[in-house]
Order: C-alpha cells, then sequence, then structure tokens
C-alpha cells in the first residue's frame, strides 16, 4: 500500500523511474568520492581539485598539514584566490612581503599553465614545490610535494662547493659546458667566476686528451692513479687528479667535478727523482744514474759501435781535505767537475761516482778520441785551482775499458775500467791507461790469494819465524825479531810484502796482529831473561784503536816482563792525523815496553819524529848498509844517526849486516847492535828457542 501511495504520489511509472536512477547515480557518485578521497589520502603528495571558477572541490589531509595555518580557510566553495589573498595578510608567504599584488597575480597566472613547476616558499620554512594540470571540464587537480630537505641539502651542497678549499667544477653532461665553478676552482684555473661559466669544458684540456676526458667527465669516476694535464689561463700547464659524480641539478644533468691539484707535488716528485740520480754537490750524474746508463747505451749501440766507460781518481784530494777541510775539498770537486764538462764531446755522459771518483762513458767515440779526451783532462786538472785565497795542486789518474772490444757486458765493462785505473794509480799517478787482458788475471790471481789468505788465518796457517839482533860488541843475541811467514801449499814461501798488504787491505791485519804478539811473547818466555822480543806493528792497528789492550792482554796472558817486549813502528804510523798515534805510543812506553823506529833514514820528517816520540831504538835501513863501502853518502848518513842515537841515549840497530867488514865498520862507528843474514836468518821458534839459551849460531858471510 505505501509503494502504491509512493508511486501515485510520485506520478507515473517514467517518472518513478528516472528518480531511482538518481538515486543511483548519487550513490554511486558519493561512492566515487569516497573512493577518490580514500585514493589521495594514502598519497605522501598534497592533493587538491579546483573547479573552472578557482574553488575548493576536494584535498587530502596532506594538504592541509602543508597548509596548516590557513586550514581554517580550506572549505569546498572557498576560492584559491582568496585563500591566499588572506595568506598574504597573514604572512604566510614571506615572498610575498612587499610586493603582495604583484606576487598574488603571478602564482595566479601561474594557475593558468598547465603543467608547469614552481616552488613555493611558507613562513614555516618549507620549501613546496606545485604542479598543476588543467581537467576536461576547465578545473584544477593541484600536486603539492614538501621539497624542504631536498632544498637544504641543495642548499648544503652548494655551500660546500662554493666554500670548499678543492676545486670544483659543475659539468654539463649534455652541452659540454662549465656551468659553475667555485671559488678553489677559479683560483687553481686563473679563471673568473663569469669567465669559467658556460666554458667549453674542452678549453682545459690539450686537444689531445679531450676525447679521453670527455669520457671521464661524463661518468662516475675516481681514478686517483691517473694524472691529467690541463690547461689553466693563459695556457698555463698543470696536472691533476679528477673525480667525478654524476647528479641531477635543477634542470640538466651534471656531473661534479672535483680537481686536485698536484702539480707541485709532480714538481717535487720530478726534483726527488732527479736528485735521486744525480750528485747534489756537482750535479753530476751519480753512481746509480752512470751504471744504468751505462747499460743503456751498450745494450742500445749499433754492431761495431764503440762505449768507453773511463774512471777517473782525482790525485792528492786527501791531502787537500785534510789540509783545508772539507769546504774546500767541496769547492775543488765543484770546479773540477766543470773543467772535466767542459771537454767533452757530444753524447758523453760525466758522473761523480764516489768521494773524489768520476766516470766518462763515451758513445761513438774511436779509442783515440777517447785517450785524447783523458790526456786533456789530466792536463787540465794538474793546472792550479785557486780557491778561497789558496792555490791548490792535484791531478788525475784515469783508467778506461771499451765496449765492445774489452767486454759486452756492461758490469764487467765497468771492472775492466777500475782494473785498468787501479795499474795506472801503481805504476804512475797522472796517466791514463786502457784495460788489457794481463790485468783481469792478475786480479783474478789477487781474488784466490785473498781467498786463500783467509782460509790461511781461519787454519792457522801463518807462522811465526824469529830473526836475533846481536850486540855488536859482545856478539851475544839481545832480541829476537818476530817476522811472520806464509808457507802456500801450491804457491810456496809467499813474501810479506805481498801479504801483509793485502792482510791490511782485507781488514785481518788486527787479528794477524793478535796472533803474533800473543805467540811472540810466549815464545820469548822460554828464553833466557836478558833476550827480548821485537814485534812489527801495522799503522792499521794504530788506527783501530785496540792495540793497547791487545799488548796488554798479549803480556798478561804469557806472563812476559812488559821490559821484554819491543814493538816496532814506521814512519807511517808517525804521519796518521790526531792525537791518537802519539797518545798510544806514549802509554805503550809508559808501562816500560820498547818503542823501535824502523828503517830509520828512508823518510823524510824522522829527525823531528825523534824528538816528539818516546823511542827507545832506531834501525838503520838495510839499503844504506848494503852500500856503504861504495857509497859514502850511505856511510856519512850511517855515521850521522849512529851519533844522533846516542846523542839521544836510544839504542842504534843496523839492518842487513851480511859481511864481517860491514860489521866491523859499524862496531868501530859506535852501533849497538846488528841483524842479518851474518847471525842468523828468520828461523821457527824451536831453532830460535835453541839459539837463545846457548846453542851455537850458524853464521854466514856473504863475502
Amino acid at each position: 500500500m505505501e509503494q502504491g501511495h509512493l508511486a501515485s504520489d510520485s506520478g507515473s511509472p517514467d517518472q518513478d523511474e528516472t528518480v531511482r536512477a538518481l538515486e543511483q547515480a548519487l550513490e554511486a557518485a558519493s561512492r566515487a568520492e569516497s573512493r577518490l578521497r580514500e585514493a589521495i589520502e594514502v598519497l605522501p603528495e598534497g592533493i587538491v581539485f579546483l573547479d573552472a571558477e578557482g574553488r575548493y572541490i576536494l584535498w587530502n589531509q596532506k594538504y592541509s598539514e602543508i597548509y596548516s595555518k590557513s586550514a581554517d580557510l580550506l572549505v569546498k566553495g572557498a576560492r584559491l584566490a582568496d585563500t591566499l589573498k588572506i595568506g598574504i595578510e597573514r604572512g604566510d608567504y614571506p615572498e610575498a612581503i612587499g610586493c603582495e599584488e604583484e606576487w598574488l597575480a603571478h602564482r595566479l597566472s601561474l594557475l593558468e599553465q598547465p603543467g608547469c613547476r614552481h616552488e613555493q616558499r611558507l613562513s614555516n620554512g618549507q620549501c613546496i614545490m606545485i604542479e598543476e594540470r588543467k581537467t576536461a571540464d576547465g578545473g584544477t587537480i593541484g600536486l603539492r610535494v614538501d621539497i624542504t630537505e631536498l632544498r637544504q641539502k641543495e642548499e648544503a651542497f652548494r655551500l660546500l662547493f662554493e666554500r670548499s678549499p678543492q676545486p670544483m667544477l659543475v659539468y654539463d653532461t649534455r652541452s659540454g659546458l662549465v656551468r659553475s665553478a667555485n671559488e678553489a676552482a677559479c683560483i687553481y684555473l686563473g679563471y673568473e667566476a663569469d669567465e669559467l661559466q658556460d666554458m667549453p669544458a674542452r678549453t682545459l684540456f690539450p686537444e689531445h686528451l679531450w676525447a679521453q676526458a670527455s669520457e671521464v667527465l661524463g661518468t662516475d669516476s675516481s681514478e686517483t692513479g691517473r694524472h691529467w694535464e690541463m690547461r689553466a689561463k693563459g695556457g698555463v700547464a698543470v696536472e691533476a687528479v679528477i673525480s667525478t659524480r654524476l647528479s641531477q641539478l635543477a634542470g640538466f644533468e651534471a656531473t661534479i667535478v672535483s680537481l686536485f691539484d698536484i702539480t707541485e707535488r709532480r714538481r717535487i716528485e720530478e726534483r726527488m727523482a732527479y736528485m735521486a740520480r744525480h750528485d747534489e754537490l756537482t750535479d753530476l750524474a751519480n753512481r746509480a744514474h752512470c751504471r744504468e746508463h751505462l747499460h743503456d747505451v751498450v745494450q742500445t749501440a749499433a754492431p761495431h759501435e764503440a762505449v768507453t766507460i773511463a774512471l777517473i781518481d782525482l790525485d792528492h784530494f786527501k791531502a787537500v781535505n785534510d789540509t783545508f777541510g772539507h769546504h774546500y775539498g767541496d769547492a775543488l770537486l765543484t770546479e773540477a767537475a766543470q773543467r772535466m764538462r767542459e771537454l767533452l764531446p757530444p753524447q758523453a755522459l760525466l758522473c761523480r761516482i764516489g768521494g773524489d771518483e768520476f766516470a766518462i762513458i763515451f758513445r761513438r767515440s774511436s779509442r783515440t778520441q777517447t785517450e785524447l779526451v783523458a790526456k786533456s783532462i789530466i792536463t787540465t786538472l794538474t793546472e792550479p785551482f785557486h780557491l778561497l785565497g789558496n792555490v791548490i795542486h792535484i791531478g788525475a789518474t784515469i783508467g778506461f775499458a771499451t765496449a765492445p772490444y774489452d767486454s759486452s757486458d756492461p758490469e764487467t765493462l765497468l771492472r775492466y775500467a777500475d782494473l785498468a785505473l787501479y795499474a795506472a794509480k801503481t805504476e804512475k799517478r797522472g796517466t791514463c791507461k786502457s784495460f788489457a787482458a794481463s790485468m783481469d788475471a792478475a786480479a783474478q790471481e789477487k781474488n784466490r790469494l785473498e781467498k786463500d789468505l783467509r782460509q790461511a788465518v781461519r787454519s792457522g796457517a801463518l807462522e811465526i819465524y824469529y830473526q836475533p839482533l846481536v850486540n855488536l860488541e859482545s856478539e851475544r843475541i839481545e832480541c829476537f825479531e818476530a817476522l811472520l811467514r806464509w808457507h802456500h801449499p801450491e804457491r810456496g814461501t809467499i813474501s810479506p810484502e805481498v801479504f801483509i798488504p793485502l792482510a791490511e787491505e782485507l781488514g785481518l791485519i788486527d787479528q794477524i796482529g793478535r796472533f803474533v804478539l800473543t805467540h811472540a811473547c810466549q815464545e820469548a818466555m822460554t828464553w833466557p831473561d836478558h833476550v827480548k822480543v821485537s814485534v812489527n806493528v801495522s799503522p792499521l792497528q794504530f788506527r783501530n784503536g785496540n792495540l793497547l789492550s791487545t799488548v796488554i792482554n798479549a803480556l798478561s796472558s804469557s806472563g812476559l816482563p812488559a821490559g821484554r817486549l819491543e814493538l816496532e813502528v814506521t814512519e807511517a804510523v808517525l804521519m796518521e792525523k790526531g792525537p791518537r798515534p802519539a797518545a798510544i805510543l806514549r802509554n805503550l812506553r809508559a808501562f816500560g815496553i820498547g818503542i823501535s823506529l824502523d828503517d830509520f833514514g828512508t823518510g823524510y820528517s824522522s829527525l823531528s819524529y825523534l824528538l816528539n816520540y818516546p823511542f827507545t831504538k832506531i834501525k838503520i835501513d838495510k839499503s844504506f848498509i848494503l852500500n856503504l863501502h861504495e857509497d859514502t853518502t850511505s856511510r856519512a848518513v850511517i855515521r850521522a844517526v849512529i851519533g844522533l842515537g846516542r846523542s839521544l841515549g836510544l839504542t842504534v840497530a843496523a839492518e842487513g849486516v851480511e859481511r864481517e867488514l860491514e860489521r866491523d865498520y859499524l862496531r868501530e862507528e859506535g852501533c849497538t847492535q846488528g841483524q842479518g843474514y851474518l847471525y842468523g836468518r828468520p828461523q821457527p821458534s824451536a831453532e830460535a828457542a835453541l839459539v837463545a839459551n846457548g846453542y851455537p849460531m850458524e853464521r854466514r858471510d856473504a863475502a
């Protein structure tokens, strides 16, 4: 009945159908709006719908939150223009202050530009990105995105970029232009900021590097090992390590380019590399550079192309250092290097390979040419040097070897040149000498002898022989001189004049000296108390500083009284610089040990030595004794030495007494002791002990 009433009240059946359709449509629209609202509410962006008149239709909660200060104005049917105007009055839009009408007009004009993005600043500090689009019926759908954090990061980046001490550029990957540069980049590259802005980046690189550079600038890269040559303003070359980071900036793809300046570091590295291969004092190539260059030129030389290495040793340079000091020595080396440099042919390299040692590597020069240069160098270095108010004289000795004639191996060639130099210095200083095969044979022989000597010292193969010193008046033995002997199983007896210098060179002399002193003192304990033992001492034993303790230990371990020991020294000991030799001699003498000056008369300053050192004996060198009957000068020297010794209270001993007539002459002149074949040759310890204890000596008169 109610339905019939409603139908009758509603009119005809068609009208009822229309009402039901309208109700369904409204219900569907309500459901659609509800679903739309639900949909826009879950979006993280603010959404607003405006009708064709710019009135609010729908918005989500995020939109309300963004415009929280104007939330009370957000009602359906309210005009956007009115809410903006009220918001301006409230101060919600700081960018509008002072230009309210212009700002509002501009904002509304943007509303009519579909798809146009722009930013809006709110008074609470937020930055909102707005994008609006028109609908088919003339309405507007607006999107609001809070980009406050993004803009803060961009601002922080901008401050970091601009204030960074690191040179930085913004590079447009599409156009190839530098969009901006910070102050550090402007200083580094020498441009003003406006000059760098929109400058083609290829301007900053050499043309041949641009293809590689553009590839790096368009990618993420941090190749710290790659050094890039760049061009600053005016074409000035600089070097940098480039690091790039791709980024998306306002409207374009960009690369943030960081430039790490290594220009100065590279200069320092180059300088260090140069210094590592050059001598600091003379600026010549050093030993390492010399060897490297020699290897290069020998290995790259054409067939039959001569490569010569010449080694130069400055003569008397040590005396300059000792006399004038290292300051003069340095000045001398510098001028000597300059003199040699001026004589070199093209492609020759002059090197300083040691203190006073130089080398020249000749390329494409014949042996004749190298000899001429060598002789010219000797001549120019012999000329006086005028240094700091003093005139200094030195000289030079040179040895050289040539590839491929002497050897094609660089190291062998260098060794051969050293052998030639050694031979030249041994034969005559101030000369030049080329390598000969016999030099290598001699060096090999010396090397074998060195090995044998080391083995002999280790195995105790060295022996001590004893030669008597006899009182010329009583003809009683007063002393035995300990003499070292080496009987080689294959070479036979090797002279001390050969192996003693070799032992000094090898650093074995201290060990040998201890051996001789210890055994000689022990042997002397088997002799009568009035018989002394005399031991020769090397200058190197004084220099090494262990002599005093060695002597004291030998006396202590053997029990020999100090007064029965004599030490024989030569003038070479007394020529050592400094107070050490004199102090050691005085300390030895203070213990009661006798000090004998050996080979007296062969030096040039022996008389002053006798006055300044505590000698107890002088030995006249045998060269004077052997010639005393043929040479009046020798007799005069012998007479003078004997007289000097007697006046100073010294024992005078003569070496080389082989005949009775020599003994008789020395006895008549007042010489105290004699030593030589007339009284006995050097003999093993057992035989010496027999003689010392009264067994008759085997006399031999050379006449």
